[in-house]
């Protein structure tokens, strides 16, 4: 099969995950005070933008001495384009990537990215044997950042997997009362779904997370809250007693 030969409907997704990035210390000075926001520009999708500030459960770690921002954070996308259409796309446009402030229009830094390689095998697995799908295509490395004047400003690590699921794509799931579980079609990993208590409650609401059943926090998951201590005899006798006057 040629890249241009598939012509049905495919259905793609496509994740951008920011490891890290570091910045030159003129562009730390630039920045100041500011949170950052790192800009992705991928084909004719809507921009991915991703700043360390997604999530309230997670507080995200202060720069580094070198000017490393850590992130671990990305975005993913499921989306169907007909297979010729994708692989010419992506044989004609780069990825730009962009660092700005938050709400600025304008980036301090940004890159260029050429998409190594070419994804005909992907597409005609998917297509000539839906059951055994194609492992993703990837794309993964340190990028040197420039500044609109040309200026070295930096580096941001990152990665880019495009998955191909075929004409359809089916995840099993199983409902309880505090979670969910759910496994993709074909694979052994199961994963489990609670919803996270913010770390900071407002003002009127409980704080015993023992009030919320349907939820924990990151604490409890990482095993760091200590259950309290069973209580003594003497103690349950005296709240035994208090209760009967």
């Amino acid at each position: 099969m040629s890249c241009f030969g598939g012509r049905d409907h495919q259905i793609y997704m496509v994740e951008m995950l920011i490891h890290k990035l570091t910045l030159t210390q003129s562009k730390l000075k630039d920045i100041g005070e500011y949170p950052i926001a790192v800009k992705i520009s991928f084909l004719d999708f809507p921009t991915f933008e991703i700043t360390r500030e997604d999530f309230y459960s997670v507080k995200p770690p202060p720069p580094t001495e070198d000017g490393t921002f850590y992130f671990m954070i990305g975005r993913s996308c499921l989306f169907i384009k007909q297979p010729k259409d994708l692989v010419r796309e992506l044989q004609t446009r780069m990825t730009k990537v962009g660092v700005f402030r938050v709400g600025d229009m304008y980036p301090i830094a940004e890159t260029e990215i050429t998409l190594p390689g070419c994804l005909c095998d992907q597409v005609a697995m998917a297509q000539n044997d839906p059951e055994n799908l194609p492992k993703p295509f990837k794309v993964k490395g340190s990028f040197n950042l420039l500044d609109p004047g040309e200026n070295p400003s930096g580096s941001v690590e990152m990665e880019m997997r495009m998955s191909s699921f075929g004409r359809s794509f089916m995840t099993h799931y199983e409902l309880h009362s505090k979670f969910f579980a759910f496994r993709n079609k074909d694979q052994e990993r199961e994963f489990c779904v609670r919803r996270l208590v913010p770390p900071s409650y407002q003002e009127g609401v409980a704080k015993d997370i023992s009030e919320y059943l349907d939820r924990t926090t990151l604490d409890e998951l990482k095993g760091k809250i200590k259950e309290k201590p069973p209580k003594k005899k003497k103690e349950l006798e005296g709240q035994k007693r208090g209760k009967t006057r």
